[in-house]
């Protein structure tokens, strides 16, 4: 049997990942997957933007649904199926498909899936620690930006009734939380008016708004 053309193992080699995805990153504005091995493969921002809106309903989405999210009333069921058969043959068996959608286990993996988990088992510092960017913060997309607004209010909300000054502070030092007027008078009820701390970060917010 001959051995294969290098083009042939190439794609093969792109179609079959040498270990299975084990995280998304999605924060930032530099996305990727990343493998059991180590290994990191950078995602262009429409592949990041389908993954995003895939890690964010179990269920799935029809090739129609992701159009419309995606492009508006111009997007079309074959511009998705091209891209989501260039996705499954990077990240192999964890997209299904007919709705396309994470397999069992893969769903909440990504970095912004991980915020979300920790919020809900009520690990607020730790969630904080974690949202180290806003989600997929060069997508212009509708359906994008509602999932990384509401990221961002989850966060900030868990943030603001935690009673944690120490948290607050550092929550309005984020880029995310740096104009939250909510935030700051919360810290504000906590420290004091007069407080040195309150008045600096309610200074930023006016000078940032």
């Amino acid at each position: 049997m001959s051995a294969p053309s290098a083009r042939g193992a190439s794609r093969q080699a792109v179609r079959r990942p040498v270990a299975p995805v084990d995280s998304l990153e999605l924060l930032g504005d530099k996305p990727a997957a990343v493998f059991r091995d180590g290994s990191r493969v950078p995602l262009t921002l429409r592949r990041a933007e389908i993954l995003a809106l895939l890690d964010s309903r179990a269920q799935g989405w029809t090739a129609e649904e992701l159009a419309y999210e995606l492009y508006g009333d111009a997007g079309t069921p074959q511009a998705i199926r091209t891209e989501m058969f260039r996705v499954r043959s990077m990240l192999g068996a964890a997209v299904e498909s007919n709705p396309y959608r994470f397999v069992a286990g893969l769903a909440g993996r990504s970095d912004s899936g991980r915020v979300l988990r920790l919020l809900h088992e009520g690990l607020v510092a730790e969630a904080l620690e974690a949202y180290r960017a806003p989600l997929l913060s060069r997508s212009g997309s509708l359906a994008v930006q509602l999932l990384r607004d509401q990221l961002d209010l989850a966060l900030a909300s868990a943030v603001r009734t935690s009673g944690d000054a120490g948290l607050l502070m550092r929550w309005l030092s984020t880029d995310m939380g740096s104009a939250d007027f909510e935030a700051v008078d919360a810290l504000g009820q906590l420290v004091g008016r007069g407080d040195a701390r309150y008045l600096s970060f309610r200074a930023s917010c006016s000078l940032g708004a």
